[in-house]
């Protein structure tokens, strides 16, 4: 069984290094719970299932076909059950891990996370100058990819 022990944070943009190199991603979503989520990166797609462990890590598995068709693609687009989530991930490595910086597009523009995977649940973190450690956002619903899709960050702001 493949376990994911992942903490979220907001950064610091103006703080942020220099981002070369990132992954153009499409997220969509199958189902809620389990969670089942596509990804799709030019004409790679990965398919995962996701469900949350009582201790706070959670269950993942993926599957990769790394030449999906142009109608593979598009069919899994039509099967989401909320809108799609665009966002560019960058992989910046500091200490012994690898942080990922997320800047979303479309109706999520301006928000930029960092997410870091850590190998056990009471691992240290040492945090990079641009993190900010004090916005942690594992737990806000606001910020999970799926509820992003149906209330995306630039209607935050709305009344």
């Amino acid at each position: 069984m493949s376990t994911e022990i992942e903490r979220k944070f907001l950064v610091f943009k103006e703080k942020l290094p220099e981002l070369k190199g990132g992954q153009h991603f499409v997220q969509g979503y199958l189902q809620r719970e389990p969670q089942i989520r596509f990804r799709l990166s030019g004409d790679r797609a990965v398919l995962a299932i996701k469900t949350l462990k009582p201790d706070g890590s959670r269950f993942e598995f993926e599957a990769e076909k790394s030449f999906a068709s142009a109608e593979e693609r598009r069919t899994l687009c039509e099967l989401a059950i909320v809108p799609l989530i665009e966002k560019t991930r960058y992989s910046l490595p500091h200490g012994s891990l690898i942080w990922e910086v997320d800047v979303y597009a479309g109706e999520n523009t301006g928000l930029v996370t960092v997410d870091v995977e850590m190998p056990s649940l009471d691992y240290p973190l040492r945090f990079p100058e641009w993190v900010n450690a004090e916005a942690e956002i594992t737990q806000d619903p606001r910020y999970f990819n799926y509820n992003l899709a149906q209330r995306p960050f630039e209607r935050w702001q709305e009344k």
